[in-house]
């Protein structure tokens, strides 16, 4: 588990982070990043108690995250597959999908977790 928790850790720097990074100093901060801030928090602070509350807090934070991922997947691949041109669609379809598989991997893995915790006495 302990694996699982630093990946949680460094997969919520990253979008938390890169939002932030993306969006700062721009007036529409706050309603644009915020989607991916409270994901990264969710995923910090189920990293942060999993340890004493168990892996249900990961697989709801993992669960969470490709619920994003998928979100922002989606419409990337709407402008990429039918318009209108978006910069860089591919290279972000393509990021978006690896991201999306990591944290369905990362779900799964949580799940099995959760599952060995729950035949525990």
């Amino acid at each position: 588990m302990k694996t699982l928790r630093l990946l949680t850790v460094l997969f919520a720097l990253l979008i938390g982070l890169g939002e932030i990074a993306r969006w700062w100093g721009n007036p529409r901060f706050l309603p644009l990043a915020f989607d991916e801030i409270l994901v990264a928090i969710a995923m910090l602070a189920a990293a942060l108690f999993a340890g004493r509350r168990g892996t249900a807090l990961l697989v709801a934070a993992w669960g969470l995250y490709a619920g994003l991922m998928l979100s922002l997947l989606v419409p990337t691949l709407d402008h990429l597959l039918f318009g209108p041109p978006k910069e860089s669609a591919v290279f972000y379809a393509v990021t978006l999908a690896v991201m999306l598989g990591i944290g369905l991997l990362a779900l799964a893995k949580a799940l099995s977790l959760s599952r060995e915790q729950a035949r525990e006495p």
